[in-house]
């Protein structure tokens, strides 16, 4: 199984498909502050991914796919905190 939702941690592995999309969804939805473990995923469909983009969880396992961690990992990301020269 793609995906293994616990009582705080989604463990995503090998290839996460559309129809894992509907209840990681539902599940970061039920969740209070969702952590997501992407270590062992190989694939993300996109539904998944918006799902995730759209919850915002903290990742505590950063995907070790090379793809993942290059183009999915960034768009996981917290936003930055402005700094005050950042503001000048």
């Amino acid at each position: 199984m793609p995906v293994s939702l616990s009582r705080g941690v989604a463990t995503l592995t090998g290839v996460v498909t559309v129809e894992d999309a509907e209840p990681l969804t539902r599940w970061l939805r039920e969740t209070r502050r969702p952590k997501v473990r992407l270590t062992g995923c190989t694939h993300l469909h996109t539904a998944a991914l918006q799902a995730l983009m759209a919850a915002g969880p903290a990742v505590v396992g950063p995907p070790s796919d090379p793809f993942l961690a290059r183009w999915v990992s960034p768009l996981l990301a917290p936003p930055p905190v402005p700094t005050a020269a950042a503001k000048e």
